[in-house]
């Protein structure tokens, strides 16, 4: 599986980038040719077991990313919040941690991810990182930008 690692820096306290970056409603508006669905769709609703699904492609070209939250602790104003996720799809497989760190400027965000993705060798792992790693930066900085 390839690994890779997001490290940014926000103005926001960490509360608020907590709920912009797990606003799975928010996913489907920044990341193009996707949909996200499940039952808990923010990130007061999210808990250990919460089951939720993005939905990527056109058509009949499409894979759904499956993903269920292992654990998930919000961060307050003075300790860090972390979430553990593992997608269990029949494309793409692997973990997300996400951790947002309060600090005196803001926040600090590191998503951290292990992926594999079905009919793609293992020697491929260093361009699926920095495919991803890139995409997923863009994600999230999409992410913390957005008000709604």
């Amino acid at each position: 599986m390839a690994h890779f690692e997001v490290r940014l820096d926000s103005p926001l306290r960490a509360p608020e980038a907590w709920r912009r970056i797990l606003d799975l409603r928010a996913q489907t508006a920044i990341i193009p040719l996707t949909t996200v669905t499940g039952a808990a769709m923010t990130a007061d609703e999210l808990e250990p077991g919460s089951r939720f699904v993005g939905r990527t492609g056109l058509g009949p070209l499409a894979f759904d990313d499956v993903m269920v939250v292992d654990s998930v602790t919000a961060p307050s104003e003075e300790t860090p919040g972390q979430a553990r996720i593992h997608k269990q799809g029949k494309v793409v497989r692997g973990s997300i941690e996400l951790v947002v760190t309060p600090s005196p400027s803001g926040c600090d965000v590191v998503w951290t991810q292990q992926i594999g993705v079905r009919g793609v060798p293992r020697v491929l792992d260093p361009v699926v990182a920095r495919v991803a790693r890139t995409a997923y930066a863009t994600a999230l900085r999409r992410l913390l930008a957005r008000r709604g």
